[in-house]
């Protein structure tokens, strides 16, 4: 998937309850990138604004950092055992499969990189 290509994603209510995720809307190969998201960074009174107004949607960034996925970069939902990871690079989040995602598939991430546990809510 050439990064960027929206059409290869959707976006719709998650079937765990976790309100909207993102769907692929083709059979997506291990190994291959699926979006890259441009990151909107910010700190200090910035990056606390940010956090209350869009609680959820936000990653935390560096140690002092506040920053949101543009993008479908901030409707991946969570899971423990992901089919997709991240990457962070200096202004982007970069998702690449980590196995076959069929199409139709909700993609998933683990928030909290390779942990397993540390989320701030009740994970499915």
């Amino acid at each position: 998937m050439s990064s960027g290509n929206s059409s290869d994603l959707r976006v719709a209510e998650s079937p765990t309850g976790a309100g909207r995720g993102v769907f692929a809307r083709r059979v997506i190969a291990a190994g291959e990138e699926i979006e890259r998201c441009p990151m909107l960074i910010v700190e200090g009174e910035q990056a606390e604004a940010l956090s209350l107004g869009a609680d959820g949607y936000v990653f935390g960034w560096g140690t002092e950092s506040t920053a949101l996925a543009l993008g479908y970069g901030s409707l991946y939902n969570h899971s423990y055992a992901p089919n997709a990871e991240t990457l962070e690079t200096p202004h982007e989040l970069v998702i690449t499969a980590l196995r076959d995602i069929h199409e139709g598939d909700e993609i998933f991430i683990n928030y909290m990189g390779t942990a397993q546990e540390g989320v701030w809510f009740d994970p499915l």
